[in-house]
């Protein structure tokens, strides 16, 4: 057995409410942990004797601030090819469906994913992941959706599933994403398909199942039918809903239960108090809303409206290309109305939530030991300092896994 001390910490963000006021901080603290999971957290001046003789490992953080690892709860990072130029071309004017006619978009990093092999993808993916971890992320969330065929889509999931065997990623949480883009065969065939064999080879390999339910993607009717046939292998729902228009899917990841429900920038009033009642993680993607050019994401709202509010990166090839959740954290208090102790919650503890994860996001006894040391004493600069190297070490499930 193993036991690590963190000490010197001038502000440790707990993130617990049992703390006091968001984000919960405890000044001048320690934190120890046996075989990664929190033995302590409390004042430095509290240690025992005994607690400091049983330490095998110690880091001393000298006057820098601590808070929980990041819980990325929406990413795609598992993908092959580059849309750079794409890229350019929405910067010079060209709307999404313009570039899609053209063969762009989803389909373009479609045709480039589905033809790797799953050594080519856990290539392609792996210095994306190790970034994530690098920025403070410790539990990842991966979908797949850049397959649209069988066995292409297990591919991903599968190279998820590796990655996760990587010591210098974070913890990987696994997404079966089937309805991403409309499909080029028969679209009924195509459902069919999905809601018999994908579902059943999907169950082994990922926790969820998640789709796009849009204009110019899939109905709720289709969505829903997925759902209930995979409600039936153990997969719970999650739900890309209300990003582009406004079509009924935020009501429907209430009426299902769905763990979370992601971009819900045409989301009204009505929707984030029925996710709310409905026990629904709301999940905002600010990266992709200010690359998009759309609305802001409704931060203050979901809060407002009584629901469990997350941040996540969206990290993908087209809409937001950006590992750094403390980047999120700030683009979502400069965006959407969080407050920087509310962003700080929302990148950790609603990010647990909003993946069923119970056992992390909080620093608490009991809790798993994914740490983030900032470089500075004060836990504000991981959202003030927009975009800087904030992030000094990392430490996931009580090991040190990441020091600039």
């Amino acid at each position: 057995m193993t036991t690590l001390a963190i000490r010197g910490i001038s502000e440790l963000c707990t993130c617990d409410p049992a703390r006091g006021p968001d984000p919960g901080v405890v000044r001048d603290a320690a934190v120890i942990a046996r075989d990664g999971v929190i033995t302590y957290v409390g004042t430095e001046a509290n240690l025992s004797r005994e607690q400091l003789e049983a330490v095998d490992d110690e880091l001393m953080c000298s006057g820098a601030a601590v808070l929980p690892g990041f819980v990325d709860a929406h990413s795609h990072a598992v993908w092959i090819g580059d849309r750079g130029a794409e890229y350019e071309r929405r910067a010079a004017g060209a709307s999404y469906e313009e570039i899609a006619a053209a063969g762009g978009g989803i389909r373009a990093t479609v045709r480039a994913t589905a033809a790797g092999s799953l050594e080519d993808l856990v290539a392609a993916a792996r210095p994306r992941v190790r970034a994530m971890l690098a920025h403070g992320t410790t539990t990842v969330e991966i979908k797949s959706g850049y397959g649209m065929e069988h066995d292409a889509e297990m591919r991903q999931l599968d190279a998820a599933l590796a990655l996760r065997a990587d010591p210098h990623t974070p913890d990987v949480v696994t997404t079966y994403l089937p309805l991403h883009a409309p499909p080029e065969s028969d679209r009924a065939e195509y459902i069919a398909d999905v809601c018999s064999r994908g579902v059943t080879a999907a169950a082994s390999r990922a926790r969820f199942v998640d789709a796009f339910c849009d204009e110019g993607a899939f109905t709720v009717a289709e969505c829903e039918q997925v759902f209930s046939a995979a409600a039936a292998h153990g997969l719970r729902p999650k739900l890309h809903a209300e990003q582009r228009t406004h079509t009924g899917a935020a009501l429907l990841a209430a009426r299902r239960g769905a763990v979370s429900a992601d971009h819900l920038e045409h989301a009204d009033d009505a929707d984030l108090r029925a996710l709310a009642a409905a026990g629904v993680a709301c999940v905002i993607l600010p990266g992709a809303a200010l690359v998009l050019g759309g609305p802001r994401p409704p931060g203050r709202r979901i809060l407002d409206a009584g629901a469990s509010l997350a941040i996540a990166t969206d990290c993908n090839p087209g809409t937001c290309f950006s590992e750094s959740m403390p980047l999120m954290l700030s683009l979502a208090v400069a965006l959407a109305g969080v407050s920087p102790a509310g962003a700080v919650v929302a990148g950790a503890r609603g990010g647990a939530g909003a993946r069923g994860l119970g056992d992390r996001g909080v620093i608490r006894v009991g809790m798993r030991c994914d740490l983030v040391v900032l470089h500075s004493a004060h836990w504000v600069d991981v959202a003030y300092h927009l975009g800087g190297d904030v992030v000094s070490r990392v430490i996931l499930a009580g090991r040190i896994f990441h020091e600039r």
